[in-house]
């Protein structure tokens, strides 16, 4: 089975290494990468400088069997990303009708005059593979580049992420999936935990090694991501037999405080759940944190209403109360929450108490308490 392959992913363009805008693309294709076999060894961001992106390409190929560039495809002096890759790879550009024809037609048909300047994005290096790009005027394209470290196949990308997207569903993926058939491909388990502390989770895991796999070369890590505590552990398919153990070993280890599994999202899983229907949203304890989760989502529901207070309506308000969550504050304990609501026949008020109790700690009582309104809606409801 071939080995581990690489990827280093250049993002171009002065206002990210400005800080003008976050160079999200490179979380983004790293994560798509991931299931094909090919992990990413580096994320470089250029300004608007030639010689620095042909160095960073230099480093890239060193590094790396494939890169992604994205950025400085448009049609202004400061987009000559293509022109670095031709000079690069010693492939000369050559113009290309059928992507003059795609611009003319994309700017034409939404009202906009075309400009001969807009004829630069039209040019590619000899040998390359165009990717229409059916979000934006500036497609893409592909090229195999003998480098001084041997072969690379280089993607060069637009900078807008819904054009990104749009050339990787319609052209990357079927390449991907046809060259990488027989790549190990790495597998991911995780756990998200709550309640309890990072150390204290990484002490129940690490006892499931306890050097007992020598034979397995894996990874582990943990992330905090309030009011998470994240287990990650990742292998090689062709050793997924030995993995198997570990597995089953850390999900009984973590059983008591594991709340998901596999990177689900509980506000993601919520909103499925009750995004056709009116719902209305009632937060008297979280102050915002529960709005923060949910946020993102709410944009798919049919209609929503959002009430928050720290003057918390009476528990009689929600009697008549249909298609709801309610958050309030418990009368007499300020570790503990009530958590009501009513939903598809099933109709509950659940009292929950944070295990956090410092006065130090009310902000992660807050998390706590916007999250678990999530999951016990969510649990109790499913059918």
């Amino acid at each position: 089975m071939k080995t581990r392959n690489k990827a280093t992913i250049l993002g171009v363009g002065t206002e990210l290494t400005t800080g003008q805008i976050v160079n999200k693309n490179g979380s983004w294709i790293s994560e798509k990468l991931i299931p094909y076999g090919i992990e990413t060894s580096a994320h470089i961001v250029i300004p608007d400088h030639r010689e620095l992106i042909l160095k960073s390409l230099d480093y890239a190929a060193s590094q790396s069997d494939f890169i992604f560039v994205t950025g400085g495809l448009g049609p202004t002096s400061d987009d000559f990303t293509r022109d670095l890759i031709s000079q690069w790879s010693g492939q000369e550009l050559v113009f290309d009708e059928a992507s003059w024809g795609h611009v003319q037609v994309r700017l034409t048909s939404r009202g906009f005059t075309v400009k001969d300047i807009q004829r630069q994005q039209c040019y590619f290096p000899t040998g390359a593979k165009i990717l229409t790009n059916s979000q934006g005027t500036a497609n893409g394209f592909q090229l195999t580049v003998e480098s001084a470290h041997g072969p690379k196949e280089v993607f060069v990308l637009p900078g807008p992420p819904r054009e990104i997207e749009a050339i990787w569903n319609d052209s990357i993926v079927k390449w991907l999936f046809v060259h990488t058939q027989l790549f190990d491909k790495k597998i991911t388990q995780s756990w998200d935990t709550l309640g309890v502390g990072e150390s204290d989770v990484a002490v129940l895991v690490e006892k499931c090694f306890a050097n007992k796999w020598p034979d397995l070369q894996y990874d582990l890590g943990y992330r905090v991501h309030l009011p998470y505590v994240e287990v990650k552990f990742s292998y090689m398919k062709s050793q997924e037999n030995f993995a198997k153990a570990i597995t089953e070993q850390i999900d009984s280890a973590l059983k008591d405080i594991t709340i998901l599994r596999q990177f689900q999202d509980i506000a993601q899983i919520f909103s499925e759940r009750v995004s056709k229907t009116d719902f209305a949203f009632y937060d008297f304890v979280s102050n915002g944190y529960l709005h923060g989760r949910m946020s993102s989502h709410l944009k798919k529901y049919k209609n929503w209403m959002w009430k928050e207070s720290t003057t918390a309506i009476d528990a009689d308000f929600f009697s008549e109360e249909e298609n709801y969550l309610a958050l309030l504050p418990h009368p007499d304990h300020d570790l503990k929450a009530i958590i009501m609501f009513n939903f598809d026949k099933t109709n509950k008020s659940i009292e929950i108490e944070a295990p956090m109790n410092s006065p130090l700690m009310s902000e992660r009582r807050k998390q706590y308490f916007a999250e678990m309104a999530l999951i016990e809606f969510v649990k109790n409801t499913l059918k």
